[in-house]
């Protein structure tokens, strides 16, 4: 049977998702949303609290978290201006089978859930406790989106152009200093999204390589 770990959720890490839940008239709605998952059989929400999600979530107590791969789901639930006549198409959507929720038809994997708890993320996100009723995916199992994941690869990358561009020239240099302002970016994001992580760890340990090719490219001059 699958579970979330199947669907590549780690523990206290956030994964990038796409909640669908019933506004007060009936109407199918989605946004793009991280969730954290606790245990197989929990997983935290953390929508702002001027969000549509949030408020939907607090009047029916339930949704879907849509897992998929798929960019133009993300495109036309985030921006939902893009779709005709500025709202998410019926045709997106079915009732959920065991909670009173829209899914996404053309998602990959979802998890119907019930809210057991709602709580205070921050003074701008509340956060919803919620037990997980239902995990089904299509027979290949799809991985949910993390940011951190590709955001550690990504800093390998740049990283690995990083030491020797601080040997060259001024132009590579340069160069050099761009690039560490993209390993940055991707620490930063990092660290928010799996703090106490192998990933938070790897950029770490790139931070203090980093440092000690500066120092020796320094020396050399």
């Amino acid at each position: 049977m699958t579970n979330l770990y199947d669907l590549g959720f780690l523990e206290g890490i956030i994964g990038e998702t796409i909640v669908s839940t019933y506004d007060v008239d009936g109407q199918a709605t989605a946004a793009p949303m991280g969730i954290v998952v606790e245990s197989n059989e929990r997983l935290r929400i953390r929508p702002y609290t001027s969000s549509l999600t949030y408020k939907n979530l607090q009047a029916n107590r339930c949704a879907v978290v849509n897992v998929t791969s798929n960019p133009e789901l993300f495109y036309l639930t985030a921006f939902k201006e893009s779709n005709t006549n500025r709202k998410l198409s019926l045709e997106l959507f079915e009732k959920a089978e065991m909670v009173d929720a829209p899914r996404l038809l053309a998602a990959d994997a979802i998890i119907e859930v019930l809210v057991a708890e709602t709580g205070s993320f921050s003074p701008e996100r509340a956060e919803f406790l919620c037990n997980v009723q239902l995990v089904k995916a299509s027979k290949a199992l799809p991985t949910v989106y993390c940011r951190a994941q590709f955001a550690t690869i990504e800093a390998i990358i740049h990283a690995t152009r990083i030491k020797p561009f601080l040997r060259g020239n001024k132009q590579e240099q340069k160069h050099a200093f761009r690039l560490l302002e993209l390993v940055n970016v991707c620490k930063d994001v990092v660290n928010r999204t799996a703090p106490n992580s192998r990933y938070s760890e790897i950029m770490a340990e790139l931070h203090q390589r980093i440092s000690l090719w500066k120092n020796e490219s320094e020396s050399l001059r």
